[in-house]
């Protein structure tokens, strides 16, 4: 089934927990949990799509570098907002741009799918948006990170059929056992597949 055209009110139909929600505060680092994740899984042998952040708070400028899950490399497409360090925004064209990418690689078949935030491109029909009814569709496993005051759209959305995680590697690798069953999910440490990337 073809994600392209859907209306997001009814393109959600993940009973088995295919998608998954990480669920984020401001005290939590949703981006180190999904890159070490993801380099877990790409160590393992996974086929990736997707993005994660590589925010750093602690230098203005730097929260619009991404890691291209598809390609590994780091691309830098943020817009200054303002001078703070949460006044940054990654493009939005170019997120819509790697959303069909991720849509298309859905349809031609990859293991995960990894979105660096659910917002209001997506709820707006943008962005990841039909990159995650493809991943419904096709029953592909997709982590999202929504930050929890996003978390009521999200679940209008989803209608409410994905799974909410704490932003935690330990409820991120119980989802992803649960959803590939324990003979596909054996991972290197973090540590090991931190060091394949370096």
């Amino acid at each position: 089934m073809a994600a392209t055209g859907m209306n997001y009110e009814n393109g959600i139909a993940d009973a088995d927990g295919d998608i998954a929600a990480l669920v984020y505060s401001y005290r939590d680092r949703p981006d180190l949990v999904l890159r070490t994740f993801s380099e877990r899984l790409a160590a393992a042998g996974r086929r990736l799509s997707g993005l994660v952040q590589l925010r750093d708070t602690r230098h203005v400028g730097q929260c619009g570098r991404v890691l291209r899950l598809d390609t590994w490399e780091i691309a830098e497409v943020g817009n200054n907002l303002d001078r703070t360090p949460n006044g940054c925004r990654l493009d939005q064209c170019w997120l819509d741009e790697m959303g069909r990418n991720a849509q298309a690689s859905i349809q031609h078949g990859v293991d995960a799918v990894i979105v660096n935030r659910f917002g209001p491109l997506e709820a707006a029909g943008r962005g990841f948006c039909h990159a995650i009814f493809a991943a419904s569709a096709t029953e592909t496993p997709l982590i999202v990170a929504v930050p929890e005051f996003e978390f009521e759209r999200w679940t209008r959305f989803s209608n409410g059929m994905t799974v909410r995680l704490d932003c935690t590697p330990e409820d991120l690798s119980r989802w992803w056992g649960n959803v590939c069953g324990s003979g596909r999910t054996k991972l290197l440490p973090a540590s090991r597949a931190c060091e394949s990337y370096k």
